[in-house]
């Protein structure tokens, strides 16, 4: 009886043992699992196949390790998207005016028009004709050393000419990429973005319109005016009217405007026309060619 009871005893104090030791075994892997971000990363996968798992890895947000005590992934993925969500919201209610200077440059009010625009910190989009640019190089310099787009307006600005046929438009507008290169060196980058003369409207230049797109370029219209174009010394009181007239809270409003040697007017309203458009809630931007 007594060799009975002892072996009873024998076994039971090995069991409590091995049943210690066990348990004393987990402990660690779980703590592991709560300050190891390792640990926890392989509790997340799985059993998902190890390319899924490196590339899921690779995408976890930063400070993930860090923050896993304080809420799950899914939490930290629903913060984030919420972020974006917001900036999106406050993205969509900014309004934006493009600058459009077309006919230059000239050596009159070409650098008036960037004196005011470097006062106000603004940068604008120029439609460049590359006989004037030819002639004026020192003025296409500082257009472009002063952050604002070059863009392409054709060589001659001769209707007649260009609208003769697509491949007269297209020649010249290749003729007056090399000259930009040529003269603003070869780490300058082209713009694609080019404006035809007098408008790219009507069903007559369609086949014009084609050619440029098939030519790789951007063809950028208007859809504000300040009515520079309506004669030589349109005053200034009257530009700032077309302008409220056409630019109606538009999201997006590309403004033509002009600095050829004619247009000392368009100098003068130019300060009135950029408060009036700040006024009314726009910031201002050169022409991306990602939003076109």
């Amino acid at each position: 009886m007594k060799g009975y009871l002892k072996t009873i005893m024998i076994l039971l104090v090995f069991t409590i043992v091995i049943t210690g030791l066990l348990g004393f075994r987990g402990i660690p892997f779980q703590t592991a699992a709560i300050v190891d971000g390792g640990n926890v990363e392989k509790e997340l996968v799985g059993n998902l196949p190890m390319e899924d798992v490196v590339e899921d890895l690779q995408e976890l947000p930063d400070g993930f390790e860090d923050n896993f005590h304080e809420g799950s992934y899914e939490d930290l993925v629903k913060e984030d998207l919420q972020e974006k969500d917001e900036d999106t919201v406050e993205n969509e209610d900014v309004k934006v005016a493009y600058l459009t200077f077309d006919d230059g440059p000239s050596p009159k009010i070409t650098p008036q028009i960037l004196d005011i625009l470097k006062d106000y910190d603004i940068k604008a989009t120029f439609f460049v004709i590359g006989d004037l640019a030819e002639k004026y190089p020192d003025i296409l310099l500082r257009i472009h050393s002063e952050g604002h787009l070059i863009a392409n307006h054709t060589y001659s600005h001769n209707y007649k000419h260009i609208y003769s046929h697509p491949k007269k438009l297209i020649a010249e507008l290749e003729k007056t990429d090399e000259l930009f290169t040529s003269i603003l060196g070869s780490q300058y980058k082209r713009s694609s973005f080019m404006r035809f003369p007098g408008g790219s409207f009507g069903e007559k230049l369609k086949p014009f319109r084609q050619a440029v797109t098939a030519a790789g370029y951007i063809n950028i219209d208007w859809n504000v005016v300040n009515g520079d174009a309506e004669g030589n010394n349109v005053s200034p009181e009257k530009q700032l009217k077309r302008l409220q007239e056409t630019l109606q809270n538009k999201r997006e409003a590309v403004i033509l405007m002009h600095d050829s040697n004619t247009k000392q007017t368009t100098v003068d309203a130019l300060p009135d026309l950029i408060e009036y458009i700040m006024s009314q809630g726009y910031v201002f931007e050169i022409l991306d060619e990602s939003n076109f």
